[in-house]
């Protein structure tokens, strides 16, 4: 599928912070799933680092595994892992997000047909009705979780990488193959959750090094010197949708 510009992800934004940050930039991989490169600045991703880091539950302590597995933080209220919101509520840096990444398709995706689900189907991401927020912790290097589809009709997600990078995989029904990518600190993942979209990702694994900007970023959040996390924002679109597929699909992506 196109990219908006030819890049690599491994961008040098160290020497960038005195002279302002990389610009964001789209690589459409399928009509459902679109990357946004450098969605977040440095600072939007402390803030939201910071965050959670507020919201976090999770109780500590537990005997380390010989393979830790991805572990979803509890943030919400009750021992729920999800915060939710509704749109109209009071803005957060979850709705920010949302907002961002919204915004930036809208000014970048100049060929709907490239990327109809997203740029031009029944839905627009910035319509939504309510959402929901997970993050889970991935532990360097063998945090993993498997390909699966989300099969969440009626919703988008809004996937944020922050600390290490990630070595992640997509595969949608446009494309010829797989497409593994590097998903470093500051990159924003959106993609059509439902069945029809069937749009299969993983995340593979996660790299002991980062990003420049997920470098900077692990220097005050320590926890990310050796973890990546993964914030998913689930977007939907009816009030109905939002109880029928946030406990089922929490855990997912």
């Amino acid at each position: 599928m196109a990219s908006a510009r030819d890049s690599s992800p491994n961008r040098d934004v160290s020497a960038a912070m005195g002279g302002g940050e990389e610009q964001a930039f789209i690589e459409v991989f399928d009509t459902a799933c679109v990357l946004i490169r450098n969605a977040l600045t440095l600072e939007e991703q402390e803030r939201l680092c910071a965050y959670i880091e507020e919201k976090d539950k999770t109780p500590a302590g537990k005997p380390r595994a010989m393979v830790p597995a991805p572990q979803t933080l509890i943030l919400g209220e009750d021992g729920h892992p999800q915060v939710r919101y509704v749109r109209g509520e009071d803005p957060t840096v979850v709705s920010a997000l949302v907002e961002k990444a919204s915004g930036i398709l809208k000014q970048q995706l100049v060929d709907p047909a490239s990327c109809p689900l997203i740029s031009n189907g029944k839905f627009k991401i910035c319509d939504y009705r309510s959402l929901a927020m997970a993050t889970i912790r991935y532990e360097a290097p063998d945090g993993r979780f498997p390909a699966h589809v989300d099969h969440c009709s009626d919703s988008f997600v809004v996937l944020a990488s922050l600390g290490r990078t990630a070595n992640f995989m997509v595969k949608g029904l446009s494309m010829d193959a797989r497409k593994d990518f590097k998903f470093c600190s500051g990159d924003v993942l959106v993609f059509d959750a439902s069945t029809t979209a069937a749009l299969l990702h993983s995340c593979v694994s996660i790299d002991e090094s980062a990003s420049p900007a997920g470098g900077l970023l692990a220097s005050k959040f320590p926890v990310l010197q050796k973890h990546r996390y993964g914030v998913q924002c689930r977007v939907f679109f009816y009030m109905d949708t939002l109880a029928a597929g946030i406990s089922e699909r929490a855990q997912r992506t």
